[in-house]
């Protein structure tokens, strides 16, 4: 999208002294890495608006999707997070690490679910709901913040963070049965405005961008049209609750697809900007939306990592594709947001799951690491430094430096002694409960919850979850049995006459590595009149699809006997409450083997810190640490076996662990360490290998990180005896052409491709800020660099004489000007950047091979021999594109001729047209031909520098996705009933089939 070009601010810069351009120095020797810091903040604070205090702010936008804040153009970079999944107390922590990353805003669900009391009423005062103080510490941070309020959000919740009791109430059911939520309904729409009310009085009163706070949009729903879009006004009346309530500024909505509101014809509530979710990794998804409804666009969700459910082999983190996802969002100045920066953990039972609770459910693991580039546990993620540099090094504007906060202390491994089950004492669960429930059919445990919190109080009030226990009576006959449901529960047990059915695991969970599915059972010469009891300890309900109006966990409907329903059943729920588990009697004697039971371990402990409890050698239930609810463990199904238990939680002393276990029938230990432990399946990750050097005798474009501008030579001066080099767009030209040799002390001599003359640091000053020159080469040690690999194709360069970087002052972003009496020193050499003060980035310089305008080359696919040409030799306008072995012929041969614009187009030798993209598509699987030029926006590209140091990726200008062989580059190209290796447009992932390596001919 169209936005304003951020680079044409001003630059302070140091004058040249009066003995000559780049003479002595002396007066840039003042300016130190301090000054650097400075002058780059001051940059980024007046190149795209930054949050503070104490101000009204506008938001707006025109009809081309473009952001401004207060009348200046407006680019966001947000990290999602959610304060229910982090205790309070590490909130700060969480924000500073995420502006670390180099976000400017702050994106968070609020849960409904986890709001609302028993009674109905909303606490927003406890320290881990007190929202409120959550968005004062984004707006103590510097942040902007999205609020996503729901009232449905998904997000692996619980529910997706709607209160379950709708399941159970009939006034939230239509006269058929049917759930009536996400929907214009009446008695549903009247409890959203309660939820939204509280909200608002609490929360957002006093905090938007008008009251001088921070929030800047406000959500309206959730993904709406991703499942079950029924209700085209629904939107709209959520947003007019808002307005009635006194909301006077700017709604978003979050949906899943760019053209999801059009093609389903709902209209856009007023002041409403479109977010995609599934949509928002792509660019050209930004451009459609701002068409189709004329407002801001945004991503919504970008997804660094992915969703981890029990039975899944790992928890997927994204590095080396994501990055590709951020650059080219980035570089396209879109705004959008990281789902999520910071995940957290899906305490007690809030985490949710996907899929039909009674035939197929898939729940959700108690971490909520994500693969998040702020892990679990607040440290960073192997994507971390990968995702901050994509971002603030292509950022077009100098983003404001933010130091990463101190470490939260965790202990190290074998600093807090395992406890052995014979340390631990027990209490009985089965015994002596009282199933004070009665009905002719089992109800579900959001029923139960309902029942028993009639006429309660809100401090005795209880959330539908935990254990549910149903009993009911056999044929009086007794005898075999086979025991069927109308719908089986997803976690269970069961026993007859007290004895438990052994090797019986009742689930309907079909994931991964889990113990296969068991929905009914056999029961083998039951006495007469023997009782029948099951135990349900349920999973997080579906957040996500229409099967979430056919939830209810526990029992319900028919269970049958030889298919004679059962009858009189008596239940109870135990809701494993923190009261319940406070209230629990503990004694030496072991627990029945084949029952439930509850565990007590005490363990002291000098200096709290960060800990994550094994539960290696138990088998499933739930952990509580001073009452406080972990989550769940299930070590069978994996991937993950530790909990995750905050310092803040933990006493300096005694501290008491209580482990309640449903499977076993016996204690196991508990070992304590200071990492997850979580395995993870990352995809293109960071190569730990050392990064070869630049090849000698090889010209490079050397492009400097920070700003993605290229070494140039500049202009001559008058009255100065030095020219300059200095940083430009990039323009193929020979003067950014630089051709690296070796020295003989074995580092780089770097002379310009045109004038011959080489990197030069002026008048032999080992002082910082020193300006650098072009001069005649010498072998002087002024002129000799070492390069230091910080990735592939990336380096630092030391001169050897000081020991100093080549730097750009003040880590401009903008092209270097020139003036008819003096030159900005522009490439200076400067200390090492403090990691604290500044971002590392203008330090950094990319060696490209380069491409020589107008140039001839061969394209060669980086994953194979193959070559990129138009398919069997064709010449006519529409002629597809292919890959096939070298042929030494011209229709594998390409003119590459680069704009004034910097974009190239790339001309077909044999056939004289021009590589095209055909009827001007922008989707994913849009063919490339070859077609007379036009000069159109579909046959103009952009080269991106690969991590290989070598290839490029071919991104189309006019869709955001690159050139992609989608049998991944090993075969050549058939068009026919089955294509194989289509050459088309795809989002950029990296890949090697969507790099290329450019070979000169000639």
């Amino acid at each position: 999208m169209k936005r304003r070009d951020f680079l044409g601010y001003a630059v302070v810069t140091p004058l040249l002294t009066a003995c000559g351009v780049g003479g002595s120095d002396s007066a840039s020797s003042a300016a130190a890495s301090s000054a650097k810091a400075s002058a780059a903040a001051a940059a980024g604070a007046s190149g795209n608006p930054v949050f503070a205090s104490g101000g009204n702010h506008t938001l707006s936008w025109n009809t081309s999707g473009n952001w401004f804040m207060d009348g200046s153009a407006f680019q966001f970079f947000g990290g999602e997070i959610h304060p229910a999944r982090v205790p309070s107390q590490y909130w700060d922590h969480r924000i500073k690490m995420i502006k670390a990353l180099g976000c400017n805003t702050i994106s968070l669900y609020v849960m409904w679910n986890f709001h609302e009391l028993s009674d109905g009423t909303f606490d927003f005062t406890s320290a881990d709901k007190n929202i409120g103080h959550f968005i004062d510490l984004c707006a103590q941070n510097g942040m902007w913040v999205l609020l996503r309020p729901g009232p449905y959000v998904c997000a692996e919740w619980d529910f997706g963070g709607l209160p379950p009791r709708m399941l159970a109430d009939p006034q939230f059911r239509d006269g058929s049965g049917n759930l009536q939520i996400r929907g214009n309904f009446p008695s549903y729409m009247a409890a959203v405005n309660k939820w939204n009310t509280a909200l608002y009085n609490n929360v957002v009163k006093g905090r938007t961008l008008s009251a001088g706070g921070p929030i800047m949009l406000v959500a309206v729903e959730n993904e709406y049209t991703s499942w079950s879009p029924d209700d085209g006004t629904y939107p709209n009346a959520i947003a007019q609750q808002w307005t009635a309530l006194g909301y006077a500024e700017k709604f978003c909505v979050c949906d899943g697809y760019a053209s999801g509101f059009k093609n389903n014809h709902i209209t856009l509530p007023a002041n409403t900007a479109y977010g995609m979710t599934a949509d928002g990794s792509s660019v050209a998804n930004y451009a459609t939306a701002a068409s189709n409804y004329g407002v801001g666009a945004f991503g919504a969700e970008c997804y660094p990592g992915w969703i981890c459910n029990w039975g899944d082999a790992n928890q997927t983190l994204h590095v080396g594709d994501f990055v590709s996802q951020i650059t080219a969002l980035t570089n396209a100045k879109c705004s959008f947001v990281m789902y999520v920066a910071h995940g957290g953990s899906n305490f007690g039972f809030t985490a949710g799951g996907n899929g039909l609770c009674y035939k197929a459910c898939q729940p959700v693991m108690t971490s909520y690491d994500y693969g998040a580039p702020v892990s679990e546990s607040g440290a960073a993620n192997q994507n971390f430094y990968p995702i901050q540099g994509a971002y603030v090094a292509n950022a077009s504007y100098s983003v404001p430096f933010s130091a990463l906060p101190a470490g939260i202390a965790h202990i190290a491994d074998g600093d807090v002694p395992a406890v052995t089950s014979s340390q631990l004492s027990y209490s009985q669960f089965l015994p002596g409960m009282t199933l004070g429930i009665q009905n002719a059919l089992p109800q579900t445990i959001e029923a139960l919850a309902l029942a028993m919190n009639q006429n309660q109080p809100a401090n005795a009030g209880i959330y539908p979850s935990g254990v549910a226990v149903y009993q009911t009576t056999l044929p009086a006959a007794g005898g075999n049995f086979s025991i069927t449901f109308d719908r089986a529960p997803d976690y269970a047990l069961a026993y007859v006459n007290g004895v438990r059915i052994p090797n019986l695991l009742l689930s309907t969970v079909a994931d991964g590595k889990v113990p296969a599915q068991v929905t009914s059972f056999s029961i083998s010469n039951a006495a007469a009149s023997a009782t029948l009891k099951i135990v349900c300890m349920s999973f997080g309900r579906t957040n996500y699809g229409t099967v979430m109006n056919q939830e209810g966990r526990g029992l319900s409907g028919n269970v049958y006997a030889n298919g004679v329903a059962l009858s009189n059943w008596s239940m109870t729920l135990s809701p494993l409450s923190a009261n319940q588990i406070a209230a629990l009697t503990f004694s030496a004697a072991t627990p029945a083997s084949d029952q439930p039971f509850f565990a007590k371990a005490t363990v002291n402990i000098s200096t709290p810190q960060d800990m994550y409890i094994d539960m290696s050698a138990w088998s499933s239930g739930y952990v509580f640490v001073n009452g406080r609810n972990l989550g769940r463990y299930w070590t069978a199904a994996g991937p993950q076996t530790r909990l995750y238990c905050p310092g803040v939680w933990l006493n300096s002393g005694a501290n008491t662990i209580v482990v309640f276990e449903f499977i076993k029938g016996s204690a196991g230990n508990l070992s304590f360490y200071g990492e997850s432990g979580l395995p993870l399946n990352v995809t293109s990750p960071v190569s730990t290998a050392a990064v070869p050097p630049p090849v000698a005798n090889t010209t490079y474009f050397l492009q400097n990180v920070n700003s993605g501008l290229y070494l140039d030579v500049l202009a001559a001066v008058a009255g100065s005896s030095y020219t300059y080099p200095g940083l430009q767009p990039l323009s193929a030209a020979a003067t950014q052409g630089w051709t690296v040799t070796n020295d003989t002390s074995g580092n780089l001599k770097i002379a310009n491709a045109s004038t011959g003359a080489v990197l030069d640091v002026a008048n032999n000053s080992s002082t910082a800020g020193s300006s650098v020159i072009l001069y005649s080469a010498n072998g002087g040690a002024n002129q000799s660099w070492q390069a230091s690999g910080v990735s592939s194709g990336v380096y630092t360069l030391t001169v050897k004489q000081s020991q100093l970087l080549l730097d750009v002052n003040g880590a401009s972003k903008a092209p270097t000007s020139i003036s008819s009496t003096g030159s900005v020193a522009n490439i200076v050499v400067n200390p090492v950047d403090n990691a604290n003060q500044e971002w590392p980035f203008s330090q950094q310089w990319r060696f490209i091979p380069a491409l020589v305008n107008n140039g001839i080359y061969t394209l060669t696919s980086a994953l194979s021999s193959l070559m990129l040409g138009a398919y069997q030799g064709g010449t006519a306008n529409g002629t597809r594109l292919g890959i096939a072995a070298p042929t030494g012929g011209q229709e594998q041969q390409w003119r590459v001729t680069i704009s004034s614009g910097g974009v190239w187009q790339l001309t077909n030798i044999k056939s004289g047209l021009v590589m095209d993209v055909t009827g001007q598509g922008t989707a994913n699987g849009t063919a490339l031909e070859i077609w007379q030029g036009n000069g159109g926006a579909n046959q103009q590209f952009v080269l991106v520098p690969r991590a290989d140091g070598v290839s490029f990726g071919i991104r189309g200008v006019q869709s955001g996705r690159v050139i992609d062989d989608n049998n991944s580059g090993t075969s050549p190209t058939s068009y026919g009933s089955s294509n194989v290796s289509a050459i088309t447009l795809w989002d950029d992932n990296g890949g090697a089939n969507q790099s290329w390596k450019f070979t000169k001919v000639g």
